[in-house]
């Protein structure tokens, strides 16, 4: 498998979250799926992180580190992004002493 096959898949698999979502779209369903091309600019297949610029913006991507290991700096990639939203964030505990 290609470098590009391998990205793309990983991403695919993944879904991460970099879109934003349709107001209406029920909670936990996957929302505004689209691909992008784009060039990876800076890899750190050690810690997982990958940063990739595309026409749209640039953005840094978290991947298992293994998805990398072929990934170089200056590849070209295709990556598919969604969004998934899971409702409210749990609220944290306030701290307060008495």
């Amino acid at each position: 498998m290609t470098t590009r096959g391998l990205f793309t898949t990983m991403a695919g698999l993944l879904f991460l979250g970099a879109t934003v979502a349709s107001a209406q779209a029920p909670s936990g369903e996957m929302t505004g799926k689209h691909t992008m091309d784009g060039e990876v600019t800076k890899v750190d297949s050690k810690r997982g992180w990958v940063d990739v610029k595309t026409p749209e913006g640039s953005m840094k991507l978290h991947f298992p580190p293994a998805a990398l290991a072929n990934v170089k700096k200056g590849d070209s990639v295709t990556v598919e992004l969604a969004l998934k939203d899971n409702g409210p964030a749990p609220k944290k505990e306030s701290k307060t002493s008495k």
